[in-house]
């Protein structure tokens, strides 16, 4: 699950390189959490509705706990991050180290020595802390496309159809309710998205629930001519460029042009067939750990780049 590139640099560093990146993924958020004067961390706002209004109230095995003002909800100052309820802390380093070279859910278990079960449960909450590095605005020459894996099911064990090989293809020939759509986007300074959007063809409402409040500040949105993407720009007042590729449009004035967001497409397909079939209900997930090593993979300082995105959410490990 993590590109060749990636893994070779973590795998061929040193030790100690190697210890201050898992370091880093380990390491609290400085955004999150106050010190105080005898050195311990002070909860500033309420992982459940952000509030800062909480107060103390209490200690359990030696934690201290807090109650917010706002919606009554108990926490501690690790509610929400990636330890939170590990049981086997000690061994999160050796699991961090597998995570990063790549190893299947079946090899870090067996080399961290916990089980498999245990092995999928934390290598999902840790690509769901990863959320918070999708885009949340766009600028300029936007890009964006519609792209297609099949529905699944899998780890599913009551189908309501015949189940199918891992990676098997959808049984219906083109989009179909078979299919689940993702919408990719990125603009020209570098900020990109995937969000899982629908089964079947996009509409207008998909696009709206995916694109709307991040293009304040497009100025341009290039796509294929599908008429959802006609419509949303239409009610968005946003100059729409749209292209044909079946009758060979590829770009308009040599500026406008869907090549960048056809590439990140490519490099998403390459990344997501090393697992032969992801279940629709974890695709966002994996999209989210792409966007990640999307991230990182030309930043010098790797590891403290996976950390803050690792840690800019304290709300996604309540909910998993």
């Amino acid at each position: 699950m993590i590109p060749e590139d990636f893994k070779d640099y973590f795998v061929n560093c040193g030790h100690t390189e190697q210890q201050s990146i898992i370091s880093s993924l380990l390491s609290i958020s400085t955004t999150e959490c106050n010190l105080m004067d005898n050195g311990q961390q002070k909860a500033v706002s309420c992982p459940h509705c952000s509030s800062s209004k909480i107060r103390a109230n209490g200690k359990l095995k030696g934690v201290q706990r807090y109650v917010c003002n706002g919606c009554k909800k108990n926490f501690s100052e690790t509610t929400g991050k990636f330890w939170f309820g590990l049981k086997k802390r000690d061994k999160v380093n050796r699991y961090l180290y597998c995570l990063l070279s790549g190893y299947s859910i079946r090899k870090s278990a067996k080399e961290t020595g916990i089980s498999i079960q245990t092995s999928f449960d934390w290598r999902h909450k840790l690509l769901t802390s990863f959320s918070s590095v999708s885009s949340e605005e766009f600028e300029g020459i936007v890009e964006s496309d519609d792209l297609f894996f099949a529905y699944s099911e899998k780890g599913n064990r009551n189908l309501d159809r015949p189940s199918r090989k891992r990676g098997e293809k959808a049984s219906k020939s083109g989009i179909s309710n078979e299919k689940v759509a993702v919408v990719a986007t990125c603009d020209r300074s570098g900020n990109k998205d995937f969000k899982v959007a629908t089964k079947g063809r996009i509409s207008k409402k998909d696009l709206d629930k995916v694109l709307k409040g991040k293009l304040d500040k497009a100025q341009v949105l290039c796509s294929d001519s599908h008429r959802s993407y006609t419509a949303f720009t239409k009610s968005m007042d946003i100059t729409h460029k749209k292209f044909n590729a079946s009758k060979g449009q590829r770009a308009v004035d040599r500026v406008y042009h869907v090549q960048n967001v056809n590439n990140l497409d490519s490099r998403l397909r390459k990344f997501m067939e090393s697992f032969n079939g992801v279940a629709t209900k974890y695709l966002q997930n994996y999209l989210n750990w792409f966007l990640v090593l999307e991230k990182i993979k030309n930043d010098t300082n790797r590891m403290a780049t996976v950390a803050a995105i690792a840690f800019a959410s304290n709300t996604v490990w309540n909910e998993f």
